[in-house]
């Protein structure tokens, strides 16, 4: 008995030093990888305030159990133009330099990490992935505003100690047609800024962006269509995700790096997983399809390891008058699923 078992202790022994000589020859390091960026993106996206705000706007987010807010300084692209306006007087206080650096520091006051997310708003209300130009002009236009107002934002994020940084939002047609701006785009910004880089990729375009090795983790804004019910079961939603998760944790393994849900959330309304990127204001308030949503969102991915959490969408700086049981937007303040979350981020 007493041979037998040393007969299995050098035969697991010697497993073990072949798995670990063949990751040192390979390269691999996903444990290492992965285990990097804990604790987990418990985190909100924070709508910028139209006028100052005080610290105590980030006690809620605290008292959610939330360790990371996104801060979002709206860049805006007019109809029929090709540049970017940013920074400039008649946008709100947190979309500005002096908002964004005094809500970096409030945040961090409390404990709560920064992702800066810049993102554009196009003027005639179109998807931003869908953004195309015509001519050669026009696009070397938005190439140089676009980088300059990514460049300006870098530098004041990486000025205020903001943890991470996300270079560009839902751009499939930009990304596709202007492959080398965006690789260049982020090799400039590795030289402005020290913390952490991502992209948010939508939902169903995710995959073809091509510069996820340079990046440090793998950012997609989680609208992906699961059931078309009124109000779906957790069950119903966590069977529907069953396709999505396949192509999620395929492409990370390929990629070798954490995923986190730049966007996630849904409308407490009727329908509200059949299409959950619809921001329009109709529909029968539906508390529960909202909680039903979130907590199979929950119960898919937060325990995979190589699941780095999510920011929801989205969170507004006074509290006490967001969100509640008249609300059928995507706010989970004075819901229902305002508990599920916080119990969720505190576990």
């Amino acid at each position: 008995m007493l041979r037998k078992t040393m007969y299995s202790s050098l035969i697991l022994s010697f497993i073990l030093s072949l798995n670990l000589a063949c990751n040192k020859e390979t390269g691999s390091h996903q444990t290492s990888n992965i285990e990097s960026h804990r604790p987990q993106h418990r985190g909100v996206s924070f709508v910028s305030p139209p006028n100052s705000t005080g610290p105590e706007a980030f006690d809620p987010i605290v008292s959610l159990n939330a360790n990371w807010t996104a801060i979002i300084p709206f860049g805006f692209v007019r109809e029929n133009q090709s540049n970017v306006e940013y920074n400039l007087s008649w946008q709100w206080w947190g979309e500005r330099d002096e908002g964004v650096s005094v809500l970096t520091n409030q945040a961090h006051s409390k404990n709560v990490k920064i992702m800066i997310k810049p993102q554009i708003w196009l003027r005639n209300g179109a998807f931003t992935g869908d953004y195309n130009l015509e001519n050669e002009a026009d696009w070397q236009e938005l190439q140089a505003t676009y980088y300059n107002y990514i460049l300006h934002f870098a530098d004041l994020a990486d000025s205020l100690g903001a943890e991470a940084y996300c270079i560009g939002t839902e751009f499939k047609n930009f990304i596709a047609k202007r492959p080398q701006f965006w690789s260049d785009l982020i090799d400039s910004v590795r030289v402005h800024y020290s913390g952490e880089l991502t992209y948010a990729g939508n939902w169903d375009s995710y995959q073809a962006f091509p510069f996820w090795n340079k990046l440090d983790f793998i950012g997609i804004d989680a609208y992906f269509p699961l059931h078309d019910g009124e109000t779906p079961s957790v069950s119903d939603c966590v069977q529907e995700w069953q396709s999505h998760y396949t192509s999620i944790s395929s492409h990370q393994a390929q990629i070798n790096k954490p995923v986190v849900f730049t966007e996630y959330g849904y409308r407490s309304v009727d329908f509200c997983t059949k299409e959950p990127w619809h921001s329009g204001q109709g529909g029968n308030v539906n508390e529960l399809a909202q909680k039903n949503a979130y907590q199979a969102l929950y119960q898919v991915f937060w325990d995979e390891k190589w699941f780095d959490g999510g920011f929801l969408w989205k969170w507004f700086p006074d509290h006490e008058s967001a969100g509640g049981q008249e609300n059928n937007r995507f706010t989970p303040q004075n819901k229902a699923v305002e508990e599920l979350i916080r119990a969720k981020y505190g576990s």
